[in-house]
């Protein structure tokens, strides 16, 4: 996968475990991703990274200082319908990493990967993601109302299709 005008995107190395499990315990990071959220350990994150070879998971790597900025990935691909999935560690947050990377993203499914079709799930509280992803052009399809997000507040799950 090539990179954007400030993202490297690189496969998950299991040297990342230690980024990974900090960010994916940050209540600000899963909050967004899950409900029932669990501790997960450096080995599970080691062993995780180990099982993901043929998959489209990348870390973002922020092009000048090399830090890691989060992942970005297609959680699945069914039918030529891929499912964008993208979180970004809090201090690398608000300086539009998450529009750069699901642009690269779209056009790396539809470009290189050959999918028919973009969509994500977002809790319709993440206001921000939702504003940023109506820009890019996702519209909304359908929504599950009353979920819980990671941390256990009640919110719908608005699910969004990308449009050309």
């Amino acid at each position: 996968m090539k990179s954007s005008k400030r993202i490297k995107y690189v496969k998950p190395k299991v040297s990342y475990a230690e980024f990974y499990t900090e960010n994916i315990n940050n209540p600000e990071i899963y909050r967004w991703l899950r409900a029932n959220p669990k501790k997960y350990t450096v080995e599970e994150e080691k062993e995780w990274i180990r099982s993901i070879k043929d998959e489209y998971i990348y870390t973002m790597i922020e092009k000048g200082s090399n830090e890691m900025i989060g992942n970005c990935s297609f959680n699945s691909i069914v039918d030529g319908v891929a499912e964008i999935g993208i979180w970004i560690t809090p201090s690398k947050q608000n300086n539009h990493y998450g529009r750069e990377a699901i642009e690269h993203f779209i056009d790396y499914g539809f470009n290189e990967i050959g999918v028919k079709e973009i969509v994500l799930t977002v809790f319709e509280s993440n206001v921000k993601a939702i504003k940023c992803y109506k820009s890019i052009g996702f519209v909304e399809i359908s929504k599950d109302m009353n979920v819980e997000d990671g941390i256990g507040n009640i919110t719908n799950n608005i699910h969004m299709k990308y449009i050309k």
